[in-house]
């Protein structure tokens, strides 16, 4: 089995069929790019294989069964959508937050990662005062701080400027060279051909699967 396998998973939302029999399977420490237009899917596969929403079909990870009652992957980071962080805690103290709910703070990971994105000065500022693309770089940062092995991102890039974006890819780089698998989910063209994977989707199906050296 590989590290992430789904097995003929749909999903339907009153009536219209979003995930449309969708067989995959990926390998682990890779980067896979889930491409395609709005509405091809992309996001709601994500969400499949967080265990976030029921669906038809089976998926694992690692070979555990993964399902809303609780069965989610191991050590995942996760941008999906909009975040569910507190506006009046600082920056700083919303990551601490979501650190210590799995007993797992490093303060001194969490700093380095707001230094790289030139958060760092504001990091004792409330959340609600960011700018949308620096709570987009705490949104990143709380996905990967905690050394997760699964990592999945919804256009992680929208709101960065290039600065960031090349801080990104730098991030994303050496995360994969440590072993961790992470699945990208945009429709920017700075993603086409990068990674090792890139599956094609197109209205809630999987329409190709490009495999780059």
């Amino acid at each position: 089995m590989e590290y992430i396998e789904l097995r003929y998973v749909t999903k339907r939302i009153k009536k219209k069929l979003i995930l449309d029999n969708i067989n995959l399977k990926l390998k682990k420490g890779q980067i896979i790019i889930l491409s395609g237009s709005n509405g091809s899917g992309k996001t709601m596969l994500l969400r499949a294989i967080s265990g976030l929403i029921k669906c038809e079909g089976e998926i694992y990870v690692n070979e555990k069964k993964i399902d809303v009652k609780g069965e989610y992957p191991e050590t995942l980071g996760v941008v999906i959508e909009s975040s569910n962080m507190i506006p009046e805690y600082s920056g700083l103290e919303n990551l601490k937050y979501l650190a210590e709910i799995n007993g797992n703070y490093n303060e001194d990971v969490i700093l380095r990662y707001m230094k790289k994105f030139e958060i760092y000065n504001q990091r004792n500022e409330k959340l609600g005062k960011y700018s949308l693309g620096m709570k987009r770089k705490i949104e990143i940062i709380q996905a990967i701080m905690e050394e997760q092995n699964l990592i999945l991102l919804d256009e992680p890039t929208n709101a960065l400027d290039k600065k960031a974006i090349e801080t990104f890819l730098e991030i994303i780089g050496d995360l994969k060279s440590r072993g961790k698998t992470i699945i990208i989910a945009s429709h920017d063209k700075l993603f086409e051909g990068y990674g090792e994977v890139e599956v094609q989707m197109y209205e809630g199906k999987i329409v190709d699967v490009l495999e780059y050296e």
